[in-house]
């Protein structure tokens, strides 16, 4: 009897203590129904998230709170505005911020006990504040990019008081500080602008202009930063600079969106911005990036932790984690616009791979296209591309990193064309 006992308290205690969540992203429900504009993580447990209030003008808005990941939401404020960003410091001190619907007016929240309640800043003018960056409790800064009422303002006291550090002319859209006296700014003009300061926005130096509007701002340190906005052709693409913003590069790979973030100065997550929508990913420091299978909506907001390149969280219409650094990353490249005569999947190559291949296929015809991976016992594994591609040669990036030692098999259908071959992963 004893040892039946000892054997079901075994069971229980490995059942609770190493269950895990799904592989790659899954979704995690809230309790209501709400575009979301922003998401911050503390730590891996305690988290916050702002909605849009997205129906109409009476529509609410909502602030929601976590405690374990993300697995379920708590909502703290209701209010009929549209809110943009919320940022903690430290479990109590917080903001909240945004602008009243269909008027003209910002919302500006602060909480100093975890968001149980929410103090309504009402010293700053303008129309909506669209991102705000708080190094401590004391030090923050807060933008509007109005053409009549905006501006860039900064508190030394915790909200408080604010100095107005640039005016409605400047127009800015998106601040990083990296410490008290480092930053940037950016505008949301047509041909976006980007600024730095180095004495904590006392002054604003000119660093680069881009062939479009901006739409993210991100450093992991005084070198390495990211954008992304309308550039080009692309609907949206991503830039990254080396030597902290006076000179930026294009990424290449898959379209970069609404939202990015870098865990460190190699992996970042930010939302896809082609057809199906998804979530991309960089580990070269954003030179590159290859998508993941995680169908979410347009402007994804991502929240990810500092040196923690396995949970992260993003969403829209509906809100997506992983614990496992979100599985396989697929990087698609169109080698050539020509039409091949015919359909055609090549042997992958290198072929056994450590961890990377790359396939090449032809399509005759602009055609509805299925990729997937199984595994030596028809399971399968993942799906590459399910998406409609037009005639032309391509290429495809496989990186194998997060699966074991073994034969798989890749499988490209189409409406009139199914193949499948072999391929081993040696590690």
């Amino acid at each position: 009897m004893k040892r039946k006992l000892f054997l079901t308290a075994l069971l229980l205690f490995f059942s609770f203590s190493f269950s895990s969540n799904p592989p790659g992203w899954y979704v995690q429900q809230l309790p209501v129904n709400d575009f979301v504009n922003d998401i911050f993580f503390l730590d891996s447990l305690n988290g916050w998230l702002v909605t849009d209030g997205r129906f109409s003008e009476n529509d609410t808005s909502y602030i929601m709170r976590t405690t374990n990941g993300g697995d379920n939401w708590t909502i703290q404020n209701a209010k009929k505005e549209k809110l943009n960003t919320v940022r903690f410091l430290d479990i109590n001190t917080g903001y909240a911020s945004g602008g009243l619907k269909w008027n003209y007016g910002n919302v500006l929240y602060k909480t100093t006990n975890g968001g149980t309640n929410w103090l309504t800043i009402n010293n700053i003018s303008g129309v909506a504040i669209n991102d705000m960056f708080f190094l401590n409790k004391d030090t923050g800064w807060v933008c509007d990019d109005d053409i009549l009422f905006g501006g860039l303002y900064k508190t030394t006291n915790g909200s408080i008081s604010w100095i107005r550090q640039l005016d409605v002319s400047y127009k800015i859209q998106k601040i990083f500080f990296l410490n008290k006296d480092t930053g940037w700014a950016c505008n949301s003009n047509v041909n976006g602008g980007l600024y730095k300061t180095n004495n904590g926005g006392g002054n604003w130096e000119p660093m680069y202009e881009f062939p479009g509007s901006l739409r993210a701002l991100f450093f992991i340190n005084s070198q390495n930063g990211w954008v992304s906005g309308a550039f080009g052709e692309e609907n949206h693409t991503i830039q990254y600079t080396i030597n902290g913003g006076a000179n930026w590069t294009y990424a290449q790979g898959e379209v970069g969106g609404f939202d990015l973030k870098f865990v460190n100065d190699s992996i970042g997550y930010a939302g896809g911005g082609s057809q199906p929508l998804r979530i991309i990913k960089s580990t070269n420091g954003g030179r590159y990036w290859g998508y993941q299978s995680a169908q979410t909506s347009a402007n994804i907001s991502v929240a990810v932790l500092r040196n923690d390149p396995l949970r992260v969280w993003a969403g829209r219409q509906v809100l997506i984690h992983t614990t496992d650094g979100g599985g396989v990353i697929v990087n698609v490249s169109k080698l050539s616009n020509g039409k091949p005569s015919r359909f055609e999947l090549h042997q992958n190559y290198p072929n056994p791979f450590n961890p990377k291949t790359i396939i090449n296929y032809e399509l005759g015809i602009t055609n509805l296209l299925s990729w997937k991976i199984y595994d030596v016992f028809g399971n399968e594994i993942t799906t590459l591309v399910n998406e409609k591609h037009s005639a032309g040669s391509y290429s495809v990036e496989f990186d194998g990193s997060r699966l074991p030692s073994g034969i798989y098999f890749y499988r490209l259908e189409t409406e009139n064309f199914t193949e499948t071959k072999k391929m081993v992963l040696a590690k």
